[in-house]
């Protein structure tokens, strides 16, 4: 601002503190206060002064324009960092993201070391089973399924050649290749007959009327067992053992010319119904002690001997 500028505004000032009220009458109006123009020009007086001492300083222009800046003053030092603030409370969890696509299989790692063995567990089930001849019968003990029933065979008692087996042939044959002519060079199969006559014949069954009629047998499956034994002299099996069924023991007579095997016969044979007639073939006779080499006691001269069918 320049002078003229600032005596403008002190005129100004000067004419609203002499004039006097509009409600005031005409008299008043014209009458000067002479304190108030006293107080103008007391203030008048200091601003002259201030603004000759202005301009006696060096930089103010004659014409009131400010002069040229000063120099700049040289920059400030930073300021020392403040102390860190104590850490805000922990925000919420934000929600989860979008399940991303499943990456690329990795390649496998390095086996790991071995374990250390476990405890043994329990056993499992028994697996497998046993099979045996139930002779002289058509049915199997309780405990055994059926595998099939048919008749005993065998090679006739004259002969002196052939098997010596007895065998369980099945009910319902079934033939492949055959000639339908009996040859001279040939084995034969035989059905097997009782020979157990109350009066000439040693009976262990109690009289019961079995001569001369075919014998029956039964192949009998005991499953989760793995070994089956048939001991004769004895109706009773050793602990452990299981008994399927006891008889008698019976073969072919001593004098014929064809040797059998000893079979067990179940106590309680029953014959092939409509079967009484005398073919012959492989015959059963009841077996006997004798006292020699065979001690008596406990054996005894003349008794038929017992068997028994186990399985474990």
């Amino acid at each position: 601002m320049s002078l003229r500028d600032i005596f403008v505004v002190l005129a100004v000032l000067a004419m609203f503190w002499v004039t006097e009220s509009k409600d005031v009458g005409l008299e008043k109006r014209n009458q000067v206060n002479p304190t108030t123009i006293g107080d103008v020009a007391k203030i008048l007086n200091e601003y002259a002064t201030r603004i000759k001492e202005l301009q006696s300083k060096k930089g103010w222009c004659k014409d009131g324009t400010p002069g040229a800046p000063g120099a700049p003053g040289k920059p400030g030092k930073d300021g020392r960092d403040g102390q860190q603030g104590l850490p805000g409370p922990r925000g919420r969890d934000g929600r989860d993201g979008q399940h991303g696509a499943q990456g690329p299989r990795g390649s496998p790692g390095s086996q790991g070391p071995r374990g250390v063995q476990g405890p043994m567990g329990h056993p499992g089930p028994k697996s497998g089973g046993v099979k045996y001849i139930r002779w002289g019968r058509t049915s199997c003990p309780s405990g055994a399924n059926l595998v099939y029933k048919g008749r005993v065979g065998g090679e006739r008692y004259t002969h002196t050649g052939g098997g010596s087996n007895y065998v369980c042939l099945t009910e319902a044959p079934k033939y492949a290749s055959y000639t339908n002519v009996l040859k001279k060079y040939s084995a034969f199969m035989y059905g097997s007959e009782y020979q157990v006559h109350s009066t000439e014949h040693s009976n262990p069954f109690n009289n019961k009327n079995l001569h001369d009629h075919d014998v029956p047998c039964a192949v009998c499956f005991v499953p989760n067992r793995n070994t089956e034994l048939m001991i004769p002299a004895t109706y009773e099996c050793p602990t452990g053992w299981s008994k399927e069924y006891w008889g008698y023991l019976m073969s072919e007579y001593y004098n014929h010319a064809n040797q059998r095997n000893y079979i067990c016969v179940d106590q309680d044979a029953e014959p092939v119904k409509g079967t009484i007639h005398n073919h012959d073939g492989a015959l059963l006779y009841g077996v006997q002690g004798r006292c020699g080499s065979l001690p008596c006691l406990p054996y005894v001269e003349g008794r038929e001997l017992t068997c028994v069918v186990c399985t474990k």
